[in-house]
């Protein structure tokens, strides 16, 4: 009887802006399944290596969207201090070629205002994951079913869910200081200080 397959070892990024939407990256042929789908920057951790998380994460980051981090364009605030969880579909044609069931997520959060997503770079790997990205809602991303990776849906619903306060927070701040320099903010329609039915999901 064959043993079941491990889950894999991996980070993500959830990278947001001012306005509270998130970094998607549209998947390419690489990914080889849902090619066209939307997610959030993510990959393995490099174990044989003794990669620790951070360090693999902004590797991540690096790769996929050609970031590093820095305080004027991405930066670091917080991570979910437990990894989340997601098992591939039992019918997918790729699970034949997989080494895991599953993976195990480390998530990172990072802000970055809105219009430093011209400084992403999709061409640092010669066969780059994602064709495009942009910003986007985060709560109407994980509730279009249409919009995702199918079996990824679960896990970012649990991560809006674990996250939102946070990023809530941070942009309490942020705003703040955009004020007190004379800025003005964009489309705040996503974050609501004084609405906690912003950090529920219909089900």
């Amino acid at each position: 009887m064959n043993e079941p397959l491990k889950l894999r070892s991996c980070v993500g990024a959830l990278i947001f802006n001012e306005d509270g939407q998130v970094l998607l990256g549209k998947r390419s042929s690489v990914k080889k399944t849902s090619v066209g789908r939307w997610q959030l920057p993510q990959g393995g951790v490099e174990v044989e290596k003794n990669e620790d998380y951070y360090a693999a994460v902004v590797r991540e980051i690096k790769e996929e969207v050609g970031l590093s981090i820095n305080s004027n364009c991405l930066r670091y605030v917080s991570k979910v201090n437990h990894p989340i969880t997601y098992t591939y579909a039992p019918d997918d044609p790729e699970n034949t070629k997989r080494k895991f069931s599953g993976q195990t997520i480390h998530w990172y959060l990072f802000y970055m205002p809105a219009d430093k997503i011209a400084s992403v770079d999709l061409t640092y790997e010669a066969e780059p994951e994602f064709q495009e990205v942009k910003w986007y809602d985060f709560k109407k991303f994980v509730t279009d079913a249409d919009m995702g990776v199918p079996f990824k849906s679960e896990m970012y619903k649990q991560l809006f869910l674990e996250t939102f306060p946070i990023i809530d927070h941070y942009l309490i701040d942020v705003k703040a200081t955009i004020i007190q320099s004379g800025g003005k903010i964009g489309n705040t329609s996503t974050v609501d200080n004084n609405n906690n039915n912003n950090h529920k999901i219909d089900t």
